[in-house]
């Protein structure tokens, strides 16, 4: 994709302007976090057709194919209280985007996204060192969009999708870009506002975690509970085995099935 395209048709204020767009890279969430220290604005973009070093939350490798889907980051610069909602706010950015194509889209905290069980988009946010000006946080995005079948490798076709998967229709890339950036630039605005409660309110609706029986694995710590609710900050409430409520703010959270 070439940024001339794609800025063409973009109704944003500032997400995506600039947009930097490279067939290679080794990674959108690194660019992105360079351009910050040399002092890219709010907004500024970063994506790539393929990521030599793209990764995902617990260090995880992410897929990418070549022209079948969207990889790409994005500069913020929140006030400290606003750091914590942004992976939220996203994740509900990308499920209003998908609903409008006809798909019902699953919230899995904190950062999947899921259509019919399966993981179709996948967000990584991550801090940079503090500055004059605040921490830049790094929101990147990785979304499965044209992928078929034989594109996914074989022990990721079970637990991995794409919206080509989900409707057997393909997406055009730079109008489904053009649709993405704009929500998300709305959706973070809310935070910005400091309306996060309607975050919180828009993601209980599309969740799939809340009332379910999880794991949740921080490092070497693991709690099985009841996933309850989030908190006013977006953390998860677990009821564990003990009846005592925890907060969990980092963790991997995997759903069990009985």
């Amino acid at each position: 994709m070439k940024s001339t395209d794609i800025l063409k048709g973009l109704k944003t204020k500032s997400f995506g302007r600039p947009l930097y767009c490279f067939e290679t890279t080794g990674s959108t969430n690194d660019v992105a976090l360079e351009l910050a220290r040399a002092g890219a604005g709010e907004g500024t973009t970063v994506s790539a057709e393929v990521q030599t070093r793209g990764r995902g939350r617990q260090g995880r490798k992410w897929l990418q194919v070549k022209g079948k889907g969207l990889a790409f980051s994005i500069v913020l610069w929140p006030r400290p209280s606003e750091a914590a909602g942004i992976t939220l706010a996203a994740a509900v950015a990308v499920a209003r985007v998908l609903e409008a194509l006809g798909l019902r889209p699953e919230i899995k905290w904190p950062n999947d996204i899921l259509l019919s069980g399966k993981k179709v988009c996948g967000i990584l946010t991550e801090t940079g060192d503090k500055r004059d000006n605040g921490s830049p946080v790094i929101l990147g995005v990785g979304i499965n969009l044209n992928h078929s079948t034989k594109d996914l490798p074989a022990d990721l076709r079970g637990i991995a999708t794409s919206l080509y998967r989900a409707n057997g229709r393909k997406v055009d890339r730079i109008r489904f870009f053009r649709r993405l950036l704009l929500e998300l630039e709305e959706v973070h605005g809310w935070v910005a506002e400091r309306r996060f409660p309607r975050v919180l309110s828009e993601w209980r609706k599309r969740a799939k975690v809340l009332g379910r029986q999880v794991k949740v694995q921080q490092g070497h710590h693991v709690l099985y509970g009841q996933a309850l609710d989030l908190d006013e900050t977006g953390a998860l409430l677990v009821r564990n085995d003990q009846g005592m409520v925890e907060k969990v703010t980092s963790g991997d959270v995997a759903m069990l099935k009985f």
